[in-house]
């Protein structure tokens, strides 16, 4: 998929895959296998893998490449496939190679851990990957490594970059840059189901999402409504839906993550446990994630 049909196809629910793992944390294949064809035949509207539901810091290098080639052939062409692009500027031009040969749509770049580049450092890593493949490629802005309104306009100049997934939160920044740039990107919501009402009103045109692993008729129902500006229903939805689960993935650190393997879990799902350093629920937190579940009637 070239970067400009990739642009275009940024519209809906951009699902965000967990990476299953087998009880003694071994990738478990079949199970993605399961996750990502469930996740298509749902009706989502793309599929991200080795994001950071998906544990790509916890991945090697051969068990990235697996999960991606193991995501495409499983999606078989239904729905286009993001891969995350993570690490180092080599390592990630490797990977950015292999997931363009195994049939990727686009990259989704991964934020940086404990280096921190400046603008040069960051302008030629998008650089380089444009330099070792043709995809599109989406900067991932979040808490840990936010984008500046002058950082992704300098980072706009690569033709391959082609939209911003924003997990900042912070919707002043978001409209500085959505207004500086205009439609030069696709505007994503990085936020997720909370806050695809100011988000959409503010430019954005989709949204990612971590429930569809379990559960995509929420942010399904979710991005039908906010799509038709029915802005009432998006947040009743929310509301009766989403926020309870929201709150207790924000509750204790790592929790992000492993509230969705966990709900997996409970509902017979192939999910496993999360690698070190992230740990399981406490006692008190899975009582109420099953309390959560009943509650939304997916229990």
């Amino acid at each position: 998929m070239k970067p400009n049909e990739l642009k275009a196809r940024l519209k809906g629910v951009l699902s965000f895959s967990i990476t299953p793992f087998t009880n003694d944390h071994e990738l478990d294949t079949d199970g993605l296998a399961l996750i990502i064809d469930r996740m298509c035949r749902s009706g989502v509207h793309m599929i991200v893998c080795a994001g950071g539901v998906g544990e790509f810091y916890a991945l090697s290098l051969e068990e990235n490449r697996k999960v991606i080639r193991t995501t495409v052939r499983a999606a078989k062409g239904r729905v286009p496939v993001l891969a995350g692009i993570g690490h180092s500027t080599r390592l990630a031009c490797e990977l950015a190679q292999f997931a363009e040969a195994e049939g990727v749509s686009g990259l989704m770049i991964n934020p940086f851990y404990f280096a921190d580049p400046d603008l040069e450092g960051l302008y030629r890593h998008y650089e380089a990957l444009a330099k070792a493949c043709s995809l599109g490629q989406i900067i991932f802005s979040t808490g840990q490594f936010a984008y500046t309104t002058e950082w992704v306009e300098r980072l706009a100049q690569i033709e391959n970059v082609v939209g911003l997934k924003d997990e900042v939160g912070n919707l002043k920044a978001f409209v500085a840059t959505v207004e500086q740039l205009g439609d030069r990107l696709a505007w994503i919501n990085g936020m997720a189901e909370p806050l695809v009402v100011p988000y959409f009103a503010c430019g954005a045109t989709s949204f990612t999402t971590g429930l569809a692993n379990f559960a995509p008729e929420i942010p399904l129902s979710i991005y039908q409504a906010a799509a038709a500006e029915d802005y009432a229903t998006v947040r009743k939805l929310v509301t009766e839906k989403v926020i309870h689960l929201a709150s207790l993935r924000a509750k204790r650190k790592g929790y992000h993550t492993v509230v969705l393997k966990e709900a997996m879990a409970l509902l017979g799902l192939p999910a496993g446990p999360c690698r070190l350093p992230l740990t399981p629920l406490l006692a008190e937190d899975r009582a109420e994630l099953k309390a959560i579940l009943r509650k939304i009637g997916l229990l």
